[in-house]
């Protein structure tokens, strides 16, 4: 009997990893949708729990993506993944370029007055 091609981890962290950093961005937006001032414990919970969390992850899944490609190739094979790893690599990347991106429209804003 054949046994399963097994799936490489960090593919699977990489990919769990962008997700993850999505749903805390969807999350965000969610929350900041309810007009909250900024004594309130939802904005608390964004910026000491949800911002770093989405920013770790970013990072994790284009970090973790990049190894498991490594691996894959190096296996030969052996794992499957790849799809599962450019997700996760794409997921972050978007991110991280949004984040900039957003950092410079406000560099931009701060700028022009």
């Amino acid at each position: 009997m054949n046994t399963p091609t097994p799936t490489n981890r960090l593919a699977i962290v990489s990919f769990v990893s962008g997700f993850l950093s999505l749903l805390s961005m969807a999350g965000m937006f969610g929350l900041l949708r309810f007009g909250l001032t900024a004594h309130d414990l939802i904005i608390t919970l964004i910026d000491r729990v949800i911002i770093p969390l989405r920013n770790f992850c970013m990072i994790a899944a284009v970090v973790t993506g990049i190894l498991a490609l490594r691996e894959i190739r190096r296996k030969e094979g052996a794992e499957k993944g790849k799809l599962l790893a450019w997700s996760g690599i794409a997921l972050g990347t978007v991110w991280i370029v949004l984040m900039i991106l957003v950092g410079l429209a406000f560099l931009w804003g701060m700028l022009q007055q």
